[in-house]
């Protein structure tokens, strides 16, 4: 009979992907084991909460004024070994906290979807310090060393580009599983879309353009994309979430009263997949969890400032599979607004056709059922050696 007690999540809270990714396997796995003990750790913060603060400062800092910066940094640290200096400072970051905490709570698994931390767990089995199961769900359509650890037992990846990636890094074919990016439940619902529109006062016959900026509303040139667009002489219906930015919601809402078409600016939004299925096309950066939802849901997407690194390989992504574009400048962003809401709606609509092909709707089952087989693989290993 298969058991499986504990599960460890650990992720980090730099924007929302990582920590709804951690969620969505946590809610799957209690559908399958609902006996099992599941425990979500927020790992910097948890080890460091200053270190935490500033680290999450510094790269809201970067990624909105400085996105060349982080790309430089992103790019120079995407081939690095595990052997390398700063990969081990890394990899030592809160290493006895780590060990304690195994120890404590006893899981059965360690899933990661944060690099970090996978790096932690990955640095005490090479020690021997720790011989548990270690999984790592990983985010983006990107490969990058800071994912890529020695003695982790499986790799959950959103594509079979990720996959071909860890495979040229030397990772071994059965240790990496083609899953999708983890999503809540609530994006693989049918929605009936007059019953939302009425819901939230759209007109039905007027296109709805949503304009998503991330989780801290961190999209570069949001501002004015957005005061241009109020201004707009073309009719279309505007949704606006500025997530946890307050300063962004508050600046646009103040020159609200002189926009020209209906527009509605809302701050961070709990049950986004009900804007997202109202609207006809998405404008917006690219994480990884959020254009895995709008897959879910068959939306449209026009992709504006990714952030260099993982979004850009997003981006990428999601452009060659032809269910997004991708806009260079502002100037960009209303031609293919117009083309593809106004003049050409037909564009669109292959869009949707072809996200049923590229979307993952159960990821979280997936890897929920898998962390079960880990579980369970071999459960004779002196308890994986905990204290």
């Amino acid at each position: 009979m298969s058991r499986f007690d504990r599960l460890l999540i650990l992720s980090a809270t730099y924007g929302e992907g990582h920590q709804q990714a951690a969620y969505a396997v946590r809610d799957a796995l209690a559908e399958l084991s609902p006996n099992t003990e599941v425990k979500v750790v927020d790992y910097i913060k948890s080890i460091h909460p200053v270190l935490d603060t500033v680290v999450r400062y510094c790269y809201l800092k970067s990624v909105r004024f400085a996105p060349a910066l982080y790309g430089w940094f992103y790019k120079g640290t995407s081939q690095i070994p595990p052997s390398s200096r700063l990969q081990r400072q890394l990899n030592s970051l809160g290493l006895e906290e780590m060990e304690e905490t195994l120890n404590a709570f006893r899981p059965d698994v360690v899933l990661s979807t944060f690099p970090t931390p996978a790096g932690v767990v990955s640095h005490l089995k090479q020690k021997g310090r720790t011989h548990v199961p270690t999984a790592i769900a990983i985010t983006d359509h990107a490969i990058h060393s800071q994912w890529i650890h020695p003695l982790t037992d499986m790799y959950y990846v959103g594509s079979e580009h990720v996959r071909r990636g860890l495979l040229a890094r030397g990772i071994p074919g059965e240790s990496v599983l083609v899953t999708g990016i983890p999503i809540r439940p609530a994006f693989r619902r049918t929605f009936d879309r007059a019953q939302l529109r009425a819901k939230y006062g759209i007109e039905p016959d007027i296109p709805v353009l949503l304009i998503m900026g991330g989780a801290y509303g961190v999209m570069g040139d949001l501002y004015h994309v957005c005061e241009q667009l109020f201004q707009w002489h073309h009719r279309i219906q505007v949704i606006i979430v500025t997530g946890r930015n307050r300063r962004l919601k508050t600046s646009l809402e103040e020159i609200l009263p002189k926009a020209a078409n209906p527009v509605q600016v809302y701050g961070f939004v709990q049950e986004i997949w009900e804007l997202m299925s109202i609207a006809d096309l998405m404008l917006t950066k690219a994480g990884g969890l959020t254009i895995s939802e709008a897959l879910a849901l068959q939306v449209p997407m026009l992709l504006y400032r990714p952030i260099p690194g993982q979004e850009v390989q997003n981006a990428k992504f999601l452009v060659r599979s032809g269910v997004a574009v991708l806009a260079r400048n502002r100037r960009e962003v209303f031609e293919h607004i117009h083309d593809l809401l106004l003049a050409h709606p037909e564009k669109r609509r292959r869009m949707q056709e072809r996200a049923l092909g590229v979307r993952q709707l159960h990821a979280a089952e997936r890897i929920a059922e898998n962390l079960i087989e880990l579980a369970n693989r071999d459960r004779t290993r002196a308890n994986y050696s905990y204290q």
